[in-house]
């Protein structure tokens, strides 16, 4: 190996070494600073976090964006964070073909994380739609990390078509474990000329008895994530 290449080559390693501290440190840091329970403050509209803990995947679901969750941008109250990672959990026995992503939650310390207009006491969870037959939604830059993926009224789009029977096991898994914890769901954001078809798959028509949706358009659409609120009791800000 001649000067040059070994020079090149400790370049090299230096800079991984400091992209990967720059990745891993504030995670590390968040870890080590904040451990146990979480508490949070005020509302998902106006409102704060202690102790804010990562998302797992509950081992079956990838992050929307690698380098996106090592900024921080999907930690959460912990016992919102128990009840999505016991879910995907389940969710990898009942649906084991289907590609699960989890999306943006909030950071650490809660507060506003843009371009979110809610997600700032720990409790507000984003989920990118399932695909059916076992495709894999794009997560890329092209596409703001699944973000700018666009599904019709009968949710079906580029990448695929919707499944609606696995996003039905979901609410119903995350509406249950968060009751068995002590909380709930407050509010699930979805499209609404998507709803109708997630009513129709199994278990949907016992979802529009047991949770809240939105009735009219939010100010994004909501047709390549879902959004749920989970309800936990909350400090006053």
């Amino acid at each position: 190996m001649s000067a040059i290449t070994r020079r090149w080559s400790r370049r090299l390693l230096f800079a991984t070494a400091a992209i990967a501290g720059t990745l891993y440190l504030p995670a590390t840091l968040v870890a080590v600073l904040a451990p146990g329970p979480s508490t949070c403050h005020g509302t998902w509209e106006d409102g704060g976090l202690e102790g804010g803990v990562a998302q797992t995947g509950g081992g079956v679901a990838r992050p929307y964006c690698w380098v996106c969750t090592r900024a921080l941008r999907s930690y959460g109250d912990s016992r919102a964070v128990a009840v999505v990672d016991a879910a995907y959990a389940e969710m990898g026995k009942a649906f084991p073909q289907t590609d699960w992503v989890y999306g943006e939650s909030g950071w650490p310390w809660g507060g506003r994380i843009r371009p979110h207009h809610t997600h700032r006491n720990g409790l507000s969870f984003d989920f990118m739609v399932p695909l059916a037959n076992g495709r894999r939604l794009p997560t890329n830059v092209l596409n703001r990390f699944g973000y700018s993926e666009d599904f019709g009224s009968d949710g079906t789009g580029p990448s695929g078509r919707i499944d609606f029977a696995a996003i039905a096991g979901h609410l119903a898994a995350l509406d249950r474990i968060a009751r068995e914890k002590g909380g709930g769901i407050r509010r699930v954001i979805l499209a609404p000329d998507l709803q109708d078809d997630l009513f129709r798959a199994p278990g949907g028509a016992a979802l529009r008895q047991r949770l809240r949706f939105n009735h009219g358009p939010s100010w994004v659409r909501h047709d390549d994530h879902y959004h749920v609120d989970f309800d936990f009791p909350c400090l006053d800000p």
